[in-house]
């Protein structure tokens, strides 16, 4: 199983092939579970089951994703760090440019 983001309902070609993936479900266990429950962090928790994101949302997620890479400049290996960042930095650039419409939903699990 993998994490991603992905819209919901797409309405046109570009929704259709919004992709961003996140982590693989062992991998996200493994390395961004561990700083999502040190730093009591309440939406990247969610990914782990599902959550649907609205365009207010972001700025919430955006803070918790600088936090997590914070927090695994400490404590991951340089593989381990790499690969988190690159994919933290693909939904802190992508993300807020789902919301092309007012009524966009972003499902990220």
């Amino acid at each position: 199983m993998t994490i991603s983001a992905l819209i919901l309902d797409p309405q046109n070609d570009y929704e259709k092939s919004f992709f961003i993936p996140v982590a693989t479900e062992s991998f996200f266990k493994e390395c961004w579970l561990p700083a999502i429950e040190s730093l009591e962090l309440q939406w990247t928790d969610l990914f782990t089951t599902g959550v649907d994101v609205e365009e207010e949302d972001v700025p919430h997620i955006i803070e918790e994703l600088v936090l997590i890479k914070e927090w695994a400049a400490k404590f991951l290996n340089e593989e381990q760090k790499e690969k988190m960042f690159e994919r933290i930095k693909g939904l802190q650039d992508k993300l807020p440019l789902a919301f092309q419409r007012k009524d966009v939903v972003v499902f990220i699990g």
